[in-house]
């Protein structure tokens, strides 16, 4: 494709860019955490900010989904239908994985009857208390599996959008970095 195509709205492009950022800080805070030893402040901070982080997503992808809502995307690239059937159907999977995670972790806590901290400016109680078997299957979901479902989902992502850069070429990519030509608009759709 030689013309420019249209770009996300500079807030759904900030959402997006926002989640990739919280991403890399779960999975940062999710390793201090693991490879430090429990009786380390490192240990109990870096959990505490993963938990934050955690809640931080949640309500983050929640707002970014409701503005996609609201705006609606630019139009499709591909002149196939099925490739923007996949590419429509692997963005609902991304966004259930980026809300699934932060849910199946706060189970996982609350169900310890646990209250989440928010950046150390508030708490949320556990609206369950102890339950045990919850926890069980909290700690299964928001273990290894959903993990690696997060890196398999993210790194199609991103091997889709460097395939539409650098083999397509239909300039796919530039549409969600602020920086690109056009990217200045405010309002999408």
């Amino acid at each position: 494709m030689s013309h420019q195509p249209q770009p996300y709205d500079l807030i759904s492009q900030l959402f997006h860019w926002l989640v990739v950022a919280l991403l890399i800080g779960l999975i940062g805070t999710f390793y201090v955490h693991d490879l430090t030893p429990e009786s380390s402040d490192l240990h109990l901070s870096s959990i505490k900010l993963h938990i934050s982080l955690g809640l931080l997503t949640f309500v983050v992808v929640v707002a970014r989904i409701g503005w996609s809502r609201m705006v609606g995307a630019p139009e499709p690239l591909s002149k196939w239908r099925v490739i923007n059937f996949a590419g429509k159907g692997f963005h609902v999977l991304l966004n259930l994985a980026t809300l699934l995670i932060p849910i199946s972790g706060f189970l996982r806590f609350a169900s310890k009857d646990r209250a989440a901290e928010f950046f150390g400016l508030f708490q949320i109680p556990s609206p369950i208390g102890d339950a045990p078997v919850l926890n069980d299957l909290m700690h299964i979901l928001h273990g290894e599996p959903m993990e690696i479902l997060l890196y398999v989902l993210v790194g199609l992502h991103v091997a889709a959008a460097l395939w539409h850069h650098y083999i397509v070429r239909d300039h796919a990519l530039v549409r969600m970095v602020p920086w690109s030509r056009g990217a200045a608009c405010v309002t999408g759709g």
